[in-house]
């Protein structure tokens, strides 16, 4: 019971170029769900007086492991808060793990042009970035050295961040008549931070030789919060560290309908268009349990030294036992949010059959406390759905400057869904790099006169 506690808390991370959660599912009009969590805007036009979402998850592991299908869930309990030996493990350079658990919300449609929704989320993200992966080579051990080739100005940089997230929705008409619709949403969040952490290392030099690492030279950083050592020590995903912040989502949606498809059944509007800007917001870690910046000068670093290293403290005191620095004492550290801003047109092609286009932009992903990827990370996604109101089929189709294409399956029943945003792509290419899960529940409840 413990493990899962656990790992459904844990259920998090976002993705790098992937700003809409339960990808596929989020094109759907029937689910006030989606009013929570992609598009505030959405929540007043679905006809549920009540809406009571049970429970939800969105969780992935982005990049090549050599995995059994049993360690997968460790991954997403563990790599997020610290543990890098899922990370060495990986034939790339980098690994992105995300998700988000949805505990049980509230949404209430107070009349025609207003709707509320209360919720609670659980979620984090985690991002290693190597520029070589002879870099991961130094921390599982090395065998023979004379077949690496000296590394010269290259980086490695990592970024924890794991919060809670109470989030106030409102959503509202703003004009309404027979054939066109305009409704807004916004959504305010307390955030309250858990494990948060960083650690830079750039301008990596080293030499090797058969012995040992001749010579190591590079410039460090890193700062962890009093929370991210408790998670990595005892293992508790939602240690709080005290430190709260605001948030905020903000969301437009219009919808046209010609009057000669009024009143034909499975077909709500011809066309929807949306616009979303999410996750605005930072948290300031005001408790460092530690935190430095310093150059790195080593010669004659034996291969052992580095052997076995699975944490990012554990790397930092590996590399801190061999030279004099100057602790920074307090000052702590700020993680934004990862913010988005999403545009998407929604068209129905004929009764129940829709084609959804969502392009998104994730500007500066996390640039202000350590450069991870690029600049700007951005993604198209096309999904093709047949949907009814008691069961529905999506096909989503993505692309991302990141990581390319990606193709999924989902499906849902009632208010019951579950989908991959991968799976598809993962049978025809016969490999498991990316693995999205997503699913969710909801009890829909409707005044006596509908």
């Amino acid at each position: 019971m413990k493990r899962l506690f656990l790992l459904l808390h844990i259920a998090c991370l976002f993705f790098v170029g992937r700003a809409q959660e339960f990808t596929g599912i989020h094109t759907s009009p029937y689910t006030p769900f989606i009013g929570i969590v992609n598009q505030p805007a959405e929540l007043t036009r679905h006809d549920a007086t009540w809406n009571i979402n049970v429970l939800s998850g969105d969780i992935g592991l982005i990049r090549d492991f050599n995995l059994v299908s049993a360690d997968f869930w460790d991954v997403i309990a563990r790599v997020g808060m610290g543990d890098l030996k899922y990370f060495l493990a990986s034939e790339e350079s980098l690994l992105y793990v995300k998700g988000r658990l949805i505990v049980p919300s509230l949404t209430f449609k107070l009349n025609d042009k207003h709707s509320f929704g209360i919720s609670t989320n659980v979620r984090a993200d985690g991002v290693y970035n190597s520029s070589n992966d002879d870099l991961l080579k130094i921390f599982q051990g090395i065998e023979n050295p004379e077949y690496f080739e000296d590394i010269n100005n290259e980086y490695f940089r990592s970024l924890l961040s794991s919060w809670v997230e109470y989030d106030f929705v409102w959503s509202t008409t703003i004009f309404k008549d027979n054939n066109r619709w305009l409704t807004g949403g916004v959504v305010v969040k307390i955030l309250n931070g858990s494990g948060a952490g960083y650690l830079e290392m750039d301008d990596i030099d080293i030499n090797f030789d058969k012995e040992s690492i001749a010579h190591l030279d590079m410039e460090m950083s890193y700062g962890f919060n009093e929370s991210l050592s408790k998670t990595i020590d005892g293992g508790d995903i939602v240690e709080q560290s005290g430190d709260f912040g605001i948030g905020l989502d903000l969301g437009l949606s219009y919808s046209y309908l010609p009057e000669h498809l009024m009143g034909v059944k499975g077909i709500p509007y011809r066309y929807k268009l949306g616009f979303v800007v999410s996750d605005i917001g930072k948290i300031k870690h005001k408790s460092t349990k530690n935190q430095a910046s310093y150059f790195v000068k080593m010669d004659d670093v034996p291969y052992s030294r580095f052997r076995g290293v699975e944490t990012l403290e554990a790397l930092k005191d590996s590399i801190e036992k061999s030279i004099d620095y100057e602790e920074i004492k307090g000052g702590g550290f700020e993680t934004n949010l990862p913010i988005t801003i999403a545009a998407n047109v929604d068209y129905c092609i004929r009764p129940h059959l829709f084609v959804n286009t969502t392009v998104l932009l994730r500007p500066n992903y996390y640039t202000k406390l350590v450069k991870l990827i690029q600049k700007n990370v951005w993604r198209t996604n096309v999904t093709m759905r047949y949907e009814k109101r008691k069961w529905g089929v999506y096909l989503p189709l993505t692309y991302s400057n990141v990581l390319g294409w990606n193709m999924g399956l989902s499906a849902r029943y009632g208010n019951f869904f579950m989908g991959s945003s991968t799976i598809l792509d993962n049978i025809l290419s016969g490999s498991n790099d990316r693995q999205v899960l997503f699913f969710g529940m909801s009890i829909p409840i409707y005044s006596s006169n509908q």
